[in-house]
């Protein structure tokens, strides 16, 4: 009785409290509603509202998330705080910015806004929430579909024509042809399996010698068995190569969506890209395994180290999630970031699992077992992440940091500075600091200055600075990253109707697809620390996902073949192709897992299947039946990809320089974006002799032969690549120096053999193989010709070395 004496009294002594609490919150909405809110609506609303479409400089003065939110350059106001709040230094034209920009506020209005941030900034706007949003999706049913469904084990079934196959993948070929009653064709022969080899596992062709030594060392070997034992060497020697690596990296920076700049509004060059770029390079040479690939790219930030190289190489490689295509330009920084985690949840579904999640963004899939609330709690993990991709303030207005690196192991990407240099770019920032703060003393004295000029100085100003902060004080360089940082919270994530900022549902916890999930184990645990990406990661890579060892399986025969048993190699779901050999993947995909993951055994096992070794030759009764070769009685012919026949240039004119460069072939451009600060020609006159994947790969402006022979932009996963047939490629191969210059060391090559060997070295060189005796009887033709006797012997078989070059066959793996 006494205790429940005590309470009341407490709450009557609280009451009055209460009450005066009640009453002074009243008391400063009030003064928000009667001082603030009019100001806001009367000088601000213009630029900075929903309702006018404007967000500048990224901030938004509507509500009141927008304002404690800020904008680029950090929160607008802080409670309590004159000094942090932006707002208040800006209305009062204290800084770099001075807001409005047609003239200071009136006193009266800035003391209301001084006195409103003194009391707390008090603000009643709240957004409002929206009734929860309901699926209609049967996640249930949709575990039905085959993409969803767990692996299974198939044994390589048994047929009629069994005893052709010499590998369980040939067994499961030669079932699906004996019951289409087709026929495989005849196996190439070794000197065309040689070519094939090197070009498909290093991107580059054979030497003459290199194919005669090992089409002598295959054809010379007493069985079939033995025959195959001298391949399987070629392959192992072309898979231990560092080429193997160039080209494969190449393969997986399609579907990374890989690029060099932000493409978007702006197009700003990423100046650090490239060390994700030999990431993956080294990755693939080191055969890492792909369960540990996938976590290190997703949440590579996050895993156990040894040491501090291994955390840095960890880190470089989760700039998978930071070099996809931005909208850097875009003033509303809310839109931004929902925008920024959108990219990155479409290009971590699509490369990892063929799955087009982002589809889910405005409403549930339709198409896909794949609800909106699932989109939102992968977006709950993106959210709770910082993407560092670095750029600068003043040239884009959703800049970031980078991530520091410097003496952790990673070796820089520019030489440094000696004290002469270093001097010169400390003058360089001080000239360009010294011009701003004249610049702003006119302002304060009432002049006008020019607004565009005033933009320059600041972009002057900001990218000596950063090239500054480049070096130690030493001139050392510095060592900078793009990649991933968890927050120091994870953000709450709601649910948006049709995927509108303004449009909050109910909050969803952070979790992974329900459907590619045992039932009930979809979202991440409550008390679960961090972003959840290490989660989201292990989940991809864990053995059960019935989806990621089957797509990358299904990759590494598109690779090897030029299409994959799925033809959709980046989707899986019902608008996607169905596997031709279902069975097949599976074994694949099971096959994948036991050995470790590895990505070389798999391509080693495909190989060596007979049904690689088909030849392309054509059979008039199986084109009646399967004229898409959909089940494999012959080799595909296929073109190669532009990066290889520029490489293929490079070598048969005998001026491929095979070392890495050090770090980006963009570096002398510097920072800015293209248009602007960065020009298309300068970076499109960018030249080099290295490999073409160490080429500038800059979204729009890529290199032309890359461009003509259909290299992705790079705005979106590209597992595989489109095929176009054009007069453009033709005229290019016939008049473009770069070709020119490699006919040139062509010929100078062929011109070094004894004149009744220089046809036949050449057709060695550049297609691997001997010419036939009418093509004998042409060149020697063209040789002789009088009609041509305006031209020397040495630019005769240079024009003959470039029609060779020119030729259908050079640019195709037969």
């Amino acid at each position: 009785m006494r205790q429940k004496f005590s309470i009341l009294i407490a709450f009557c002594l609280l009451c009055p409290t209460l009450a005066r609490a009640q009453e002074s919150d009243r008391a400063k909405a009030e003064f928000f509603e009667a001082k603030i809110r009019p100001a806001l609506v009367a000088h601000c609303y213009e630029c900075h509202s929903t309702k006018s479409g404007k967000a500048r400089g990224s901030l938004k003065v509507d509500s009141r998330d927008g304002l404690l939110a800020g904008g680029d350059t950090g929160p607008a106001v802080v409670a309590r705080s004159l000094e942090k709040s932006l707002l208040f230094k800006a209305i009062t034209h204290d800084g770099d910015f001075q807001m409005p920009p047609k003239g200071k506020l009136p006193d009266d209005v800035i003391a209301d806004i001084r006195k409103w941030i003194l009391m707390g900034a008090p603000d009643p706007r709240v957004t409002e929430i929206n009734p929860a949003v309901k699926t209609v999706i049967d996640v249930e049913k949709g575990r039905e579909y085959w993409a969803y469904r767990p692996l299974v084990r198939p044994e390589p079934p048994s047929s009629p024509s069994s005893s052709w196959a010499r590998t369980p993948i040939d067994q499961f070929t030669i079932a699906k042809l004996d019951e289409h009653k087709l026929k495989p064709v005849a196996d190439a022969p070794p000197r065309l399996l040689v070519r094939r080899l090197y070009f498909v596992l290093t991107g580059l062709p054979p030497t003459p010698e290199e194919i005669e030594n090992w089409t002598k060392r295959i054809e010379t070997q007493p069985s079939e068995k033995a025959k195959q034992d001298a391949l399987a060497e070629l392959v192992d020697h072309l898979l231990e190569s560092p080429q193997y690596g160039e080209r494969w990296g190449r393969h997986w920076m399609d579907v990374a969506r890989f690029a060099e700049s932000t493409g978007g509004d702006q197009n700003n060059v990423f100046q650090h890209a490239w060390r994700y770029r030999d990431w993956v390079i080294n990755a693939f040479n080191s055969d890492k395994p792909y369960d540990q690939f996938i976590r290190e790219q997703i949440a590579g930030d996050l895993l156990p180290i040894a040491n501090d190289q291994e955390w840095a190489d960890n880190v470089i490689a989760t700039g998978f999630l930071a070099v996809g295509t931005k909208i850097v330009g875009e003033e509303d920084q809310q839109k931004f970031f929902a925008d920024l985690v959108d990219e990155q949840i479409d290009a971590t579904t699509r490369a990892f699992l063929a799955t087009s999640v982002a589809c889910a963004r405005c409403h549930d899939h339709k198409f896909d077992p794949i609800p909106q609330f699932d989109y939102y709690a992968i977006a709950g993990i993106f959210r709770s992440t910082e993407t560092h991709y670095g750029l600068l303030k003043a040239q884009a207005r959703q800049a970031t940091t980078l991530l520091d690196l410097t003496g952790l192991g990673p070796p820089a990407g520019t030489p440094e500075l000696n004290a002469e240099e270093y001097a010169a770019l400390v003058k360089k920032r001080d000239d360009a600091a010294q011009e701003i703060a004249d610049a702003m003393k006119k302002i304060r004295s009432g002049e006008n200055v020019f607004r565009g000029l005033l933009r320059k100085y600041r972009s002057d100003r900001d990218e000596t600075e950063a090239a500054l902060q480049a070096y130690s004080n030493r001139g050392q360089p510095r060592v900078f990253a793009m990649g991933t940082q968890d927050r120091d919270l994870p953000l709450a994530t709601r649910l948006l109707v049709r995927g509108e900022l303004d449009k909050p549902a109910q909050s969803v916890p952070r979790g992974v697809l329900q459907v590619l999930s045992p039932r009930g184990k979809h979202s991440l645990p409550t008390v679960s620390k961090g972003s959840g990406r290490l989660d989201l990661a292990n989940w991809i890579a864990w053995q059960q996902n019935p989806l990621t060892a089957r797509v990358m399986s299904n990759r590494v025969w598109h690779w090897m073949f030029g299409r994959g048993l799925v033809r959709t190699v980046d989707d899986f779901g019902s608008t996607g192709d169905r596997p031709t050999h279902p069975e097949l993947l599976d074994y694949l995909a099971n096959r994948f897992i036991q050995n470790g993951w590895s990505t070389k055994r798999l391509i080693r096992e495909i190989a060596l299947s007979r049904t690689w070794e088909l030849s392309t030759s054509f059979e008039e009764d199986n084109f009646a039946v399967d004229p898409d070769n959909q089940y494999l009685w012959r080799m595909h012919q296929r073109r190669l990809e532009g990066e290889a026949v520029r490489d293929a240039m490079l070598v048969v004119g005998g001026n491929l320089d095979p070392q890495r460069p050090l770090g980006t072939l963009l570096r002398e451009v510097g920072e800015g974006n293209v248009g602007q600060n960065v020009f298309e020609p300068v970076i499109r006159a960018i030249d080099s002799n290295h490999r073409s994947v160490y080429l500038p790969r800059v979204r729009g402006v890529l290199p032309e032969l890359l461009e003509l022979f259909d290299a992705p932009d790079a705005s979106l996963v590209a597992g595989s690549r489109e095929q176009t047939s054009s007069p453009l490629q033709s005229l290019f191969l016939m008049n473009n120096p770069f070709v020119q210059r490699q006919a040139e060391g062509l010929a100078q090559l062929v011109a070094n053999r004894p004149p009744s060997e220089q046809i036949e070295y050449a057709y060695l060189l550049a297609l691997g193989r001997k010419p036939r005796e009418e093509e004998k009887q042409l060149a020697n033709s063209f040789m002789n010709d009088i009609g041509s006797a305006r031209l020397s012997t040495q630019q005769k078989l240079t024009a003959y070395c470039q029609a060779l070059i020119c030729t259908t066959e050079f640019c195709s793996i037969d």
